[in-house]
């Protein structure tokens, strides 16, 4: 008998799957959040513009592509539809806004239940912890 004996009989543990609804709710989330997003931005400049907020005017009007991008073939029916967009720089700048907040209260939102209704913090093979009274230190 080795000294090893017992490590060859324990089970292989590999790296934990993640379950099939929680893959789901990502991968709907990978087009919700952004789709939401673009729609709020896309209302925001609306809004904005109706209500007179101060607007930077770099962001604003239509978008202008290089000259060199017309001579892709293929590209043009796509390089019209970007240039009909009024505000296009402004909308995607919040979107990207947007999407940083929805993704941030999500996760805080997330952490929360997880921390509420999660996995113990110790688990049986943990040591407990240790009860030792630290007082003040003097020289």
């Amino acid at each position: 008998m080795g000294r090893y004996q017992f490590a060859g009989r324990r089970r292989p543990t590999g790296p934990r799957q993640t379950h099939a609804i929680w893959r789901g709710i990502g991968c709907v989330l990978i087009l919700i959040v952004p789709l939401v997003s673009w729609f709020l931005a896309t209302g925001t400049v609306q809004l904005a513009l109706h209500s007179g907020w101060p607007l930077p005017y770099q962001l604003l009007g239509y978008p202008v592509m290089p000259k060199q991008l017309w001579n892709l073939p293929g590209l043009p029916p796509l390089l019209f539809f970007i240039e009909r967009q009024q505000h296009l720089y402004l909308a995607l700048v919040l979107a990207v806004a947007y999407i940083v907040l929805i993704s941030a209260v999500l996760s805080f939102g997330y952490s929360l239940v997880y921390r509420i209704v999660g996995p113990p913090k110790y688990g049986p093979l943990d040591l407990p912890q240790p009860q030792i009274k630290v007082g003040h230190y003097k020289r």
